[in-house]
Protein backbone atom coordinates (compact mmCIF):
# COMPACT_ATOMS: atom_id res chain seq x y z
CA UNK A 1 0.00 0.00 0.00
CA UNK A 2 1.48 3.24 -1.01
CA UNK A 3 1.68 6.43 0.83
CA UNK A 4 -1.46 7.95 -1.16
CA UNK A 5 -3.86 5.12 0.18
CA UNK A 6 -2.56 5.21 3.24
CA UNK A 7 -3.22 9.44 3.27
CA UNK A 8 -6.99 7.88 1.63
CA UNK A 9 -7.64 5.69 4.28
CA UNK A 10 -6.89 8.21 7.10
CA UNK A 11 -9.20 10.50 6.03
CA UNK A 12 -12.20 8.38 5.47
CA UNK A 13 -11.27 6.86 9.39
CA UNK A 14 -11.53 10.70 9.91
CA UNK A 15 -14.95 11.07 8.32
CA UNK A 16 -16.04 8.11 10.02
CA UNK A 17 -15.21 8.74 13.01
CA UNK A 18 -16.55 12.50 13.00
CA UNK A 19 -20.14 10.61 11.65
CA UNK A 20 -20.02 8.69 15.10
CA UNK A 21 -19.11 11.51 17.86
CA UNK A 22 -22.01 13.46 16.05
CA UNK A 23 -24.25 10.05 16.47
CA UNK A 24 -23.10 9.67 19.89
CA UNK A 25 -23.78 13.56 21.15
CA UNK A 26 -26.92 13.44 19.56
CA UNK A 27 -27.41 9.99 21.03
CA UNK A 28 -26.79 11.66 24.19
CA UNK A 29 -29.76 13.76 24.62
CA UNK A 30 -33.15 12.98 25.93
CA UNK A 31 -34.84 12.02 22.46
CA UNK A 32 -36.73 9.00 21.28
CA UNK A 33 -35.17 9.87 18.01
CA UNK A 34 -33.07 6.87 16.15
CA UNK A 35 -30.09 7.60 14.45
CA UNK A 36 -28.83 5.27 11.90
CA UNK A 37 -24.68 4.26 12.30
CA UNK A 38 -23.44 2.82 9.41
CA UNK A 39 -21.92 -0.79 9.41
CA UNK A 40 -17.70 -0.66 9.56
CA UNK A 41 -15.63 -4.42 10.34
CA UNK A 42 -13.83 -5.04 13.27
CA UNK A 43 -10.41 -3.58 11.65
CA UNK A 44 -12.32 -0.22 10.81
CA UNK A 45 -13.87 0.25 14.32
CA UNK A 46 -10.46 -0.59 15.67
CA UNK A 47 -8.73 1.69 13.92
CA UNK A 48 -11.01 4.66 14.83
CA UNK A 49 -11.30 3.87 18.83
CA UNK A 50 -7.57 3.57 19.21
CA UNK A 51 -7.58 6.96 17.93
CA UNK A 52 -10.30 8.33 19.24
CA UNK A 53 -9.88 10.72 22.73
CA UNK A 54 -10.18 8.31 25.67
CA UNK A 55 -13.59 10.40 27.28
CA UNK A 56 -15.12 9.38 23.22
CA UNK A 57 -14.60 5.83 23.53
CA UNK A 58 -16.10 5.67 27.45
CA UNK A 59 -19.26 7.32 26.69
CA UNK A 60 -19.40 4.90 23.56
CA UNK A 61 -19.22 1.75 26.59
CA UNK A 62 -22.45 3.10 27.46
CA UNK A 63 -24.12 1.96 24.45
CA UNK A 64 -25.06 -1.58 25.49
CA UNK A 65 -23.17 -4.81 26.20
CA UNK A 66 -21.58 -5.52 22.96
CA UNK A 67 -19.56 -2.08 22.90
CA UNK A 68 -18.73 -2.29 26.49
CA UNK A 69 -16.91 -5.53 25.93
CA UNK A 70 -15.51 -4.63 22.96
CA UNK A 71 -14.04 -1.51 24.20
CA UNK A 72 -13.10 -2.84 27.47
CA UNK A 73 -10.33 -5.10 26.30
CA UNK A 74 -6.88 -4.45 27.30
CA UNK A 75 -5.06 -4.29 24.03
CA UNK A 76 -7.70 -1.03 23.05
CA UNK A 77 -6.39 0.85 26.39
CA UNK A 78 -2.90 0.04 25.64
CA UNK A 79 -2.98 1.33 21.93
CA UNK A 80 -5.29 4.16 22.72
CA UNK A 81 -3.31 5.75 25.73
CA UNK A 82 -0.10 5.56 22.95
CA UNK A 83 -2.30 7.76 20.32
CA UNK A 84 -3.10 9.80 23.19
CA UNK A 85 -1.05 10.51 26.20
CA UNK A 86 0.36 13.69 24.75
CA UNK A 87 -2.55 15.49 23.52
CA UNK A 88 -5.00 16.42 26.70
CA UNK A 89 -3.23 16.73 30.06
CA UNK A 90 -4.27 18.69 33.25
CA UNK A 91 -2.71 19.31 36.31
CA UNK A 92 -4.14 18.25 39.64
CA UNK A 93 -3.21 20.35 42.50
CA UNK A 94 -3.12 19.95 46.35
CA UNK A 95 -4.08 22.42 48.93
CA UNK A 96 -4.18 22.65 52.61
CA UNK A 97 -3.65 24.62 55.59
CA UNK A 98 0.05 25.45 56.42
CA UNK A 99 1.82 23.64 57.23
CA UNK A 100 1.99 19.73 56.57
CA UNK A 101 4.66 19.00 53.57
CA UNK A 102 3.10 16.81 50.92
CA UNK A 103 -0.57 16.05 52.30
CA UNK A 104 -3.90 18.21 51.20
CA UNK A 105 -7.45 18.84 52.32
CA UNK A 106 -8.68 19.95 48.65
CA UNK A 107 -7.61 18.65 45.42
CA UNK A 108 -8.49 20.64 41.97
CA UNK A 109 -7.81 19.65 38.81
CA UNK A 110 -7.00 22.33 35.67
CA UNK A 111 -6.81 21.94 31.84
CA UNK A 112 -3.11 23.13 30.68
CA UNK A 113 -4.13 23.64 27.44
CA UNK A 114 -7.38 26.19 27.68
CA UNK A 115 -7.06 26.61 31.91
CA UNK A 116 -10.88 25.11 32.20
CA UNK A 117 -11.36 23.40 36.02
CA UNK A 118 -12.35 20.12 36.00
CA UNK A 119 -14.45 18.08 38.47
CA UNK A 120 -12.58 15.73 40.40
CA UNK A 121 -14.42 13.56 42.48
CA UNK A 122 -12.52 11.50 45.05
CA UNK A 123 -14.88 8.57 46.16
CA UNK A 124 -13.54 9.52 50.14
CA UNK A 125 -14.72 12.41 52.30
CA UNK A 126 -12.56 13.07 54.54
CA UNK A 127 -12.93 15.58 57.52
CA UNK A 128 -10.98 18.31 58.95
CA UNK A 129 -8.66 15.88 60.67
CA UNK A 130 -7.82 14.29 57.17
CA UNK A 131 -5.62 14.28 54.51
CA UNK A 132 -5.08 13.83 50.77
CA UNK A 133 -1.63 12.61 49.48
CA UNK A 134 -1.39 12.52 45.53
CA UNK A 135 1.75 9.53 45.32
CA UNK A 136 1.49 9.96 41.59
CA UNK A 137 -0.12 9.69 37.96
CA UNK A 138 0.06 6.98 35.38
CA UNK A 139 -1.50 5.70 31.91
CA UNK A 140 -4.22 7.95 33.76
CA UNK A 141 -4.74 6.80 36.97
CA UNK A 142 -3.95 7.90 40.21
CA UNK A 143 -2.47 6.77 43.28
CA UNK A 144 -3.84 8.75 46.47
CA UNK A 145 -2.87 8.55 50.00
CA UNK A 146 -5.74 9.74 52.22
CA UNK A 147 -6.68 9.58 55.89
CA UNK A 148 -9.95 9.70 57.44
CA UNK A 149 -8.67 11.00 61.04
CA UNK A 150 -5.96 9.50 63.45
CA UNK A 151 -4.06 6.85 62.00
CA UNK A 152 -7.20 5.51 59.62
CA UNK A 153 -4.96 5.54 56.30
CA UNK A 154 -5.59 4.27 53.22
CA UNK A 155 -4.36 3.81 49.39
CA UNK A 156 -6.87 4.75 46.27
CA UNK A 157 -6.34 3.84 43.26
CA UNK A 158 -8.67 5.69 40.92
CA UNK A 159 -9.00 6.11 37.58
CA UNK A 160 -11.43 9.59 37.30
CA UNK A 161 -12.46 8.88 33.44
CA UNK A 162 -13.86 5.42 34.14
CA UNK A 163 -14.38 5.73 37.18
CA UNK A 164 -12.55 2.46 38.06
CA UNK A 165 -11.09 2.18 41.69
CA UNK A 166 -9.42 -0.26 44.10
CA UNK A 167 -8.64 -0.05 47.42
CA UNK A 168 -4.95 -1.00 48.95
CA UNK A 169 -4.00 -1.23 52.76
CA UNK A 170 -1.79 1.38 53.71
CA UNK A 171 2.28 -0.51 54.45
CA UNK A 172 3.03 2.02 56.60
CA UNK A 173 0.55 0.88 59.61
CA UNK A 174 2.62 -1.64 59.99
CA UNK A 175 5.51 0.62 60.29
CA UNK A 176 4.89 3.30 62.75
CA UNK A 177 6.57 6.41 63.72
CA UNK A 178 9.20 6.41 61.17
CA UNK A 179 11.74 9.54 60.30
CA UNK A 180 10.92 9.01 56.36
CA UNK A 181 8.22 7.09 54.92
CA UNK A 182 7.56 7.33 51.08
CA UNK A 183 6.11 6.26 48.48
CA UNK A 184 5.83 5.61 44.22
CA UNK A 185 3.42 4.44 42.09
CA UNK A 186 3.97 3.39 38.43
CA UNK A 187 3.26 1.06 35.66
CA UNK A 188 5.16 -2.26 34.58
CA UNK A 189 6.45 -1.46 30.94
CA UNK A 190 4.15 -3.01 27.91
CA UNK A 191 1.48 -4.16 30.76
CA UNK A 192 -1.73 -3.37 32.51
CA UNK A 193 0.24 -4.60 35.59
CA UNK A 194 1.13 -1.11 38.43
CA UNK A 195 3.21 -1.20 41.51
CA UNK A 196 3.66 0.96 44.50
CA UNK A 197 6.72 1.21 46.68
CA UNK A 198 7.04 2.51 50.39
CA UNK A 199 10.45 2.97 51.54
CA UNK A 200 10.82 3.90 54.99
CA UNK A 201 13.78 3.97 57.75
CA UNK A 202 12.81 4.25 61.20
CA UNK A 203 15.92 6.62 62.45
CA UNK A 204 17.94 8.95 60.74
CA UNK A 205 21.14 7.91 61.78
CA UNK A 206 20.18 4.14 60.60
CA UNK A 207 22.40 2.52 58.42
CA UNK A 208 19.56 0.23 56.78
CA UNK A 209 16.13 1.33 54.96
CA UNK A 210 13.63 -1.30 54.33
CA UNK A 211 11.10 -1.18 51.44
CA UNK A 212 7.93 -2.50 50.54
CA UNK A 213 6.38 -3.58 47.68
CA UNK A 214 2.66 -3.72 46.11
CA UNK A 215 1.73 -5.81 42.89
CA UNK A 216 -1.82 -5.51 41.36
CA UNK A 217 -1.18 -8.81 39.80
CA UNK A 218 -0.66 -10.52 43.16
CA UNK A 219 -3.38 -7.93 45.25
CA UNK A 220 -0.70 -7.46 47.84
CA UNK A 221 2.36 -6.64 49.91
CA UNK A 222 4.36 -9.42 48.25
CA UNK A 223 8.17 -8.24 48.85
CA UNK A 224 9.79 -6.57 51.07
CA UNK A 225 13.39 -6.70 52.25
CA UNK A 226 16.34 -4.53 53.43
CA UNK A 227 19.65 -2.63 52.07
CA UNK A 228 22.32 -1.04 53.58
CA UNK A 229 22.92 2.96 52.52
CA UNK A 230 24.27 6.02 54.40
CA UNK A 231 21.11 8.19 53.27
CA UNK A 232 19.43 10.32 55.56
CA UNK A 233 16.76 11.95 54.16
CA UNK A 234 14.80 11.70 50.95
CA UNK A 235 12.51 14.28 49.64
CA UNK A 236 9.10 13.69 49.05
CA UNK A 237 9.36 14.48 45.29
CA UNK A 238 9.57 11.40 43.43
CA UNK A 239 9.28 10.31 39.49
CA UNK A 240 8.80 6.99 37.69
CA UNK A 241 9.98 6.54 34.82
CA UNK A 242 10.67 3.05 32.97
CA UNK A 243 9.76 1.25 36.29
CA UNK A 244 12.48 3.24 38.46
CA UNK A 245 11.78 5.26 41.36
CA UNK A 246 13.91 8.65 41.50
CA UNK A 247 14.41 10.51 44.60
CA UNK A 248 16.45 12.98 45.81
CA UNK A 249 18.64 11.96 48.98
CA UNK A 250 19.23 15.39 51.01
CA UNK A 251 21.99 15.85 53.60
CA UNK A 252 24.32 18.67 55.39
CA UNK A 253 22.63 21.30 57.79
CA UNK A 254 18.70 21.04 58.03
CA UNK A 255 19.13 18.51 54.93
CA UNK A 256 19.52 21.54 52.66
CA UNK A 257 21.98 20.27 50.41
CA UNK A 258 21.34 17.15 47.56
CA UNK A 259 23.76 14.26 48.53
CA UNK A 260 22.79 11.35 45.52
CA UNK A 261 19.68 10.16 43.60
CA UNK A 262 18.50 7.64 45.08
CA UNK A 263 16.49 5.04 42.60
CA UNK A 264 14.70 1.87 43.39
CA UNK A 265 14.11 -1.10 40.05
CA UNK A 266 10.24 -2.20 40.77
CA UNK A 267 11.12 -4.95 38.36
CA UNK A 268 14.82 -6.40 40.16
CA UNK A 269 13.64 -5.02 43.18
CA UNK A 270 17.32 -2.90 43.89
CA UNK A 271 18.44 -0.20 45.34
CA UNK A 272 21.09 1.93 44.16
CA UNK A 273 22.47 5.68 44.80
CA UNK A 274 24.37 8.11 42.53
CA UNK A 275 26.11 10.69 43.64
CA UNK A 276 25.08 14.26 42.42
CA UNK A 277 28.17 16.33 41.09
CA UNK A 278 29.32 19.51 42.38
CA UNK A 279 29.07 21.26 39.01
CA UNK A 280 25.18 20.58 39.47
CA UNK A 281 24.68 21.98 42.74
CA UNK A 282 22.96 24.98 43.03
CA UNK A 283 20.04 26.92 45.00
CA UNK A 284 17.38 24.74 44.61
CA UNK A 285 16.40 21.24 43.14
CA UNK A 286 13.88 19.51 41.97
CA UNK A 287 13.06 16.26 39.60
CA UNK A 288 10.98 16.23 36.63
CA UNK A 289 9.85 14.43 33.70
CA UNK A 290 12.11 15.41 30.31
CA UNK A 291 12.84 14.09 26.75
CA UNK A 292 10.91 10.73 27.77
CA UNK A 293 13.65 10.29 30.46
CA UNK A 294 14.31 11.93 33.75
CA UNK A 295 15.49 14.98 34.38
CA UNK A 296 17.58 16.95 37.07
CA UNK A 297 16.38 20.86 37.84
CA UNK A 298 18.67 23.47 39.21
CA UNK A 299 17.73 26.62 40.02
CA UNK A 300 19.72 29.41 41.57
CA UNK A 301 19.46 32.75 41.77
CA UNK A 302 22.04 35.42 42.37
CA UNK A 303 21.15 38.80 43.36
CA UNK A 304 18.71 40.25 40.14
CA UNK A 305 20.00 37.23 38.01
CA UNK A 306 18.03 33.87 37.71
CA UNK A 307 19.40 30.66 36.11
CA UNK A 308 17.22 27.22 35.42
CA UNK A 309 19.39 24.51 34.17
CA UNK A 310 18.19 20.89 33.54
CA UNK A 311 20.74 17.99 33.61
CA UNK A 312 19.82 14.50 31.36
CA UNK A 313 20.15 11.73 33.88
CA UNK A 314 20.94 8.65 31.71
CA UNK A 315 21.92 5.68 33.58
CA UNK A 316 25.17 3.86 32.43
CA UNK A 317 24.64 0.19 32.94
CA UNK A 318 26.40 -0.08 36.24
CA UNK A 319 23.57 1.58 38.67
CA UNK A 320 25.69 4.65 37.75
CA UNK A 321 24.24 8.19 36.28
CA UNK A 322 25.33 10.39 33.09
CA UNK A 323 24.56 13.66 33.62
CA UNK A 324 24.38 16.06 30.52
CA UNK A 325 23.27 19.24 30.60
CA UNK A 326 20.16 20.15 28.07
CA UNK A 327 18.36 23.27 29.02
CA UNK A 328 19.66 26.37 30.06
CA UNK A 329 17.70 29.58 30.59
CA UNK A 330 18.47 32.59 32.11
CA UNK A 331 16.19 36.25 33.59
CA UNK A 332 13.56 33.76 33.97
CA UNK A 333 12.50 32.80 37.89
CA UNK A 334 10.59 29.95 39.38
CA UNK A 335 8.98 30.09 42.85
CA UNK A 336 10.05 27.80 45.15
CA UNK A 337 6.39 26.64 45.31
CA UNK A 338 5.42 23.05 43.23
CA UNK A 339 6.60 23.47 39.65
CA UNK A 340 6.36 21.34 36.55
CA UNK A 341 8.22 21.00 33.19
CA UNK A 342 6.42 19.29 30.62
CA UNK A 343 8.02 19.48 27.48
CA UNK A 344 10.15 22.93 27.15
CA UNK A 345 6.71 24.95 28.77
CA UNK A 346 6.88 25.68 32.79
CA UNK A 347 3.23 25.48 34.55
CA UNK A 348 4.06 27.28 37.85
CA UNK A 349 2.10 28.47 41.40
CA UNK A 350 2.27 31.81 42.59
CA UNK A 351 0.34 32.35 45.89
CA UNK A 352 0.11 35.45 48.14
CA UNK A 353 -1.79 35.54 51.49
CA UNK A 354 -2.89 38.98 52.95
CA UNK A 355 -4.97 40.13 55.55
CA UNK A 356 -7.28 42.91 55.54
CA UNK A 357 -7.65 45.36 58.25
CA UNK A 358 -6.27 44.24 62.18
CA UNK A 359 -5.63 41.47 63.19
CA UNK A 360 -8.99 40.02 63.84
CA UNK A 361 -10.62 40.79 60.01
CA UNK A 362 -10.09 38.32 57.36
CA UNK A 363 -7.31 36.37 55.98
CA UNK A 364 -7.15 35.57 52.13
CA UNK A 365 -4.86 33.85 50.00
CA UNK A 366 -4.91 34.10 45.85
CA UNK A 367 -3.25 31.25 43.62
CA UNK A 368 -2.38 31.77 40.29
CA UNK A 369 -1.36 29.16 38.07
CA UNK A 370 0.13 29.59 34.35
CA UNK A 371 2.41 28.34 31.60
CA UNK A 372 5.62 29.66 30.74
CA UNK A 373 5.72 28.94 26.82
CA UNK A 374 7.76 29.14 24.11
CA UNK A 375 11.11 28.94 25.74
CA UNK A 376 10.12 31.13 28.24
CA UNK A 377 9.39 34.15 26.31
CA UNK A 378 6.26 34.46 27.37
CA UNK A 379 3.31 32.99 30.26
CA UNK A 380 -0.17 32.80 29.65
CA UNK A 381 -2.19 32.31 32.96
CA UNK A 382 -3.80 29.20 33.25
CA UNK A 383 -6.17 29.58 36.59
CA UNK A 384 -6.71 32.24 39.28
CA UNK A 385 -8.58 31.21 42.84
CA UNK A 386 -9.18 32.70 46.16
CA UNK A 387 -9.45 31.42 49.72
CA UNK A 388 -11.00 33.54 52.25
CA UNK A 389 -8.23 31.78 55.03
CA UNK A 390 -4.66 30.99 54.93
CA UNK A 391 -3.74 27.82 52.48
CA UNK A 392 -0.39 26.80 50.69
CA UNK A 393 -0.51 24.86 47.12
CA UNK A 394 2.36 22.09 48.25
CA UNK A 395 1.74 19.37 45.02
CA UNK A 396 1.37 19.69 41.05
CA UNK A 397 0.50 16.84 39.52
CA UNK A 398 0.83 15.91 35.82
CA UNK A 399 -1.97 13.99 34.38
CA UNK A 400 -3.60 12.75 31.19
CA UNK A 401 -7.00 10.97 30.93
CA UNK A 402 -7.29 7.29 29.71
CA UNK A 403 -9.18 4.18 29.66
CA UNK A 404 -6.60 1.66 31.95
CA UNK A 405 -8.70 -0.39 34.45
CA UNK A 406 -7.63 -0.78 37.87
Amino acid sequence: MDISHIKELDSVVKNISLRIMSCISEMSDVSTKKTHIPHLNDALLWKIFVKADPRTVGRCRTLNKEWNGRLSKHLVAKQNWTENQRKASCVIIGVEYPQSNANSQWLTRTDIDCGHQIPLNIPIIINQFGFYSVIGSDHGVLCIRYSQGGMNTGLLILNPLTKDKNYVSDDARKNCCQSVSLYAFGYMHDTMEYCIVHVYKRHVSDKHMGWSLYNSYDNDWMQSGVFETDIKKLGPKCIVDKEIAYWISWDGRNFSEPAVVATFSMLEMVFSEARIPAEVKTTYHSLTHFNDGVGFISYEKAGYSTTIVIWDMKHDGQDQLRWKRMVRVSGVGIPYNPTLFIGKDIISVMGCRTIFGGSNDGKKTNVLLSRLKNNFARREHLMYRSWEEYVWVNTVTLHSESLYLV
